[in-house]
């Protein structure tokens, strides 16, 4: 008879240390690029939660680089990765690559979807 593997949830850990909650009161300066990652991926899958997700992302030698250089084609070839999650990465990716050629001058707001569509659309 085998044991039943258990895999810890976001939804389990104690809400101080879970990401979203993490945010909203401690800011996104105070989270781990694990953390963000997470937040972004929104869930995880059978076998790993959107935390575990993100620090295996990380941990390749490529790391972040990884996520900004990948096709959605490759991010769909991760285990645990389909297409939404591909999009949701490859979305955060490009508005961070928007940001960053608006230079050091602007700082964006962005607290709704609504402020996201005027940013991003003509």
């Amino acid at each position: 008879m085998s044991v039943p593997e258990y895999h810890l949830t976001i939804k389990s850990l104690p809400e101080e240390i879970r990401p979203r909650e993490r945010m909203r009161e401690a800011g996104p300066g105070a989270l781990s690029s694990a953390e963000l990652l997470a937040i972004i991926l929104g869930s995880g899958w059978r076998e790993e939660s959107a935390l575990d997700m993100a620090h295996h992302l990380l941990q390749s030698p490529r790391g972040l680089r990884f996520l900004a250089e990948a096709s959605y084609d490759d991010l769909c070839g991760v285990k645990g990765i389909g297409p939404a999650k591909a999009a949701q990465i490859k979305a955060a990716v490009e508005l961070g690559k928007r940001l960053s050629c608006l230079g050091q001058g602007i700082r964006l707001t962005v607290r709704s979807p609504q402020d996201v569509c005027s940013f991003v659309m003509e």
